[in-house]
C-alpha cells in the first residue's frame, strides 16, 4: 500500500459553496439513513428511508433519493456537498471504495463508494458499518469524558464490534477486527449463518431473542410474531419465562463484553444496535451478569466495573455520525487498510506530519483531531 491520495473521485469541477455540508450515509439491509451537518458539525437534517436492495441500480436510486430529501430538508443543494462518508455492511476495501459479500444488499463485489461519490460529484470514504459505528460511539463517549480506547458492541439482527485503540480505528489485517459475533459462545448450539454452531450472533442477537421467546414464552405475550422488544418488555413487567430468556441472552453478552475488555484492555464498551433500544430492560440484566462474573474473580472485579459500560441513547445514530467523521477525512484518507482513521490527543498542538487533521467535538466542548495517517 502507498500513502497516496485515493479518493473515489476527483473533486467536483464546481467547488462546494460557502454553505458546504458533509453527508453521513448509513446503508443497512432494511433502512438507509442520511445525516447532513455544516462545517461546525451542527446537524441540519436527518432522513431515514427503506433500503431498496433488489439490485445495485435500485440501491443507488434509493440512496440518491434519501440524500436529496435530506438536502431539501436542510435547505441545501447537491453542489453544497463537500464530502460523503458511507457506512455499509460487508467486507470493505476503503482504499478503492469496494464492498464485497454484502448479502443483505445483494452486492457480491461492487464499487459502491465511487458510484455514490460520482453521483454527487463529491469525495467519499467507505467503511464497514460497525467500524463506522465505533467512530460514532467514540464521538458520543467523548462528550462527557476523555476516552482513547473503546469497543463498540452492536447487537441487532447480528452482533459485531468495532474497536478504537489509542484514538485510532483498528481494522486488523483483513478488516475484520472485532467480529466477535462469530466467536463460539455455546459449543454445539444453534447453527449460525456462517455455518458454525453456537456463535454469539446465533445465540444472543435479535433473532435469537425472538426465537427463544417463541419457544419459551409464546403463551405469555399477546403479539404475533413475537419480537425482541416484546420479550424485553415482558421481562421488564416481571414475566418469569421472559426473564429466563433475557437472563440467558445477557449472560452471553456479558461474556462478550469480558472478552473485548480482556483482549483489548479498553476503557469503555459502548452498547448499541437495535436490540439495545430496549433501554434499561436491556442494560440492567447485562450489568447483573457482569456482577456475577465479578463475584467469581478478583481479576474480573478489577477489570469489569459497571463504569466501563455505556449504553447509547436510542435516538443516537452511531453509524451516521461515524460516517460524518469519515466524510471529514474524505479529501485524503489513508490507503493503509490495517490502520483506520485516528483521533489524536486533543492536547497535542502538533499534528502528525504523515497526515492532515480535522476536528470533532470532544469532552467539555474541546476539539479532538481526526488524523489522516499515511503509510
Amino acid at each position: 500500500m502507498t500513502g497516496k491520495e485515493t479518493n473515489f473521485s476527483q473533486p467536483s469541477a464546481t467547488p462546494a459553496g460557502d454553505g458546504a455540508v458533509l453527508v453521513g450515509l448509513d446503508i443497512g439491509g432494511t433502512k438507509t439513513e442520511a445525516l447532513i451537518v455544516d462545517r461546525g458539525m451542527n446537524q441540519l437534517a436527518q432522513v431515514v428511508r427503506p433500503t431498496e436492495a433488489g439490485d445495485p441500480e435500485k440501491l443507488i436510486a434509493g440512496v440518491k433519493a434519501t440524500v436529496q430529501e435530506a438536502l431539501a430538508n436542510s435547505g441545501k443543494a447537491a453542489n453544497d456537498i463537500d464530502a460523503i462518508g458511507i457506512a455499509v455492511p460487508g467486507l470493505v476495501d476503503p482504499a478503492t471504495g469496494t464492498v464485497r459479500l454484502a448479502v443483505n444488499l445483494n452486492l457480491v463485489s461492487y464499487p459502491l463508494g465511487p458510484v455514490i461519490s460520482d453521483s454527487f460529484r463529491a469525495r467519499g470514504y467507505l467503511e464497514n458499518d460497525v467500524r463506522t459505528g465505533a467512530m460514532g460511539a467514540f464521538r458520543y463517549a467523548n462528550r462527557t469524558e476523555r476516552v482513547r480506547n473503546l469497543a463498540y458492541l452492536s447487537i441487532g439482527t447480528g452482533i459485531a464490534s468495532g474497536v478504537i485503540l489509542n484514538g485510532r480505528l483498528h481494522r486488523g489485517v483483513n478488516g475484520m477486527a472485532g467480529e466477535i459475533g462469530h466467536v463460539i459462545m455455546e459449543p454445539g448450539g444453534y447453527r449460525c449463518g456462517c455455518g458454525m454452531p453456537g456463535c454469539l450472533e446465533a445465540v444472543a442477537a435479535g433473532p435469537a431473542v425472538a426465537r427463544l421467546g417463541e419457544e419459551w414464552i409464546a403463551a405469555g405475550i399477546n403479539e404475533e410474531p413475537i419480537t425482541t422488544r416484546a420479550v424485553y418488555a415482558a421481562a421488564g413487567r416481571g414475566d418469569h419465562d421472559a426473564r429466563r430468556v433475557v437472563g440467558q441472552i445477557s449472560r452471553y453478552l456479558a461474556r462478550a463484553i469480558q472478552l473485548l475488555i480482556m483482549a483489548y484492555d479498553v476503557e469503555k464498551v459502548v452498547l448499541g444496535g437495535g436490540v439495545s433500544r430496549s433501554g434499561e430492560a436491556f442494560l440492567a440484566p447485562i450489568l447483573a451478569a457482569l456482577a456475577d462474573l465479578r463475584s467469581q474473580s478478583d481479576l474480573a472485579m478489577a477489570m469489569l466495573p459497571d463504569e466501563k459500560i455505556l449504553l447509547l441513547p436510542a435516538n443516537y445514530s452511531a453509524g451516521a455520525w461515524g460516517a460524518i467523521i469519515l466524510a471529514q477525512q474524505a479529501p485524503d484518507y489513508s490507503t493503509n487498510v490495517g490502520q483506520g482513521p485516528a483521533i489524536s490527543d486533543p492536547d497535542n498542538s502538533e499534528p502528525d506530519s504523515s497526515g492532515s487533521d480535522v476536528s470533532i467535538p470532544g469532552p467539555s466542548g474541546a476539539k479532538q483531531k481526526m488524523e489522516v495517517i499515511g503509510e
